[in-house]
């Protein structure tokens, strides 16, 4: 699985990288997405974000999803975190 991320504020991207998990067919979906995930927020240096079941929803319905300020513990400097899935 890869997984794009990006950091933006405004109309800015602050980062922008993307995270493999090559686990390949022996991990599901969801251990290799929370794998790329908890890669990106340290490759940024953010907390995970909390997610919630809009995010479930997005994910599947366009292979992205968005997490705000409000979802994450720590204050944040940016307006939004965005991940893709770019191949499953």
């Amino acid at each position: 699985m890869i997984v794009s991320g990006r950091i933006v504020k405004g109309r800015k991207t602050l980062f922008s990288r993307r995270a493999e998990d090559g686990r390949g067919g022996g991990a599901g979906f969801r251990d290799k997405l929370e794998s790329c995930l908890l890669r990106l927020c340290g490759d940024a240096d953010i907390s995970v974000p909390v997610w919630l079941s809009k995010n479930t929803a997005e994910l599947a319905r366009f292979g992205k999803t968005s997490f705000f300020a409000e979802q994450f513990v720590e204050r944040v400097e940016f307006d939004r975190f965005e991940i893709r899935i770019d191949e499953p």
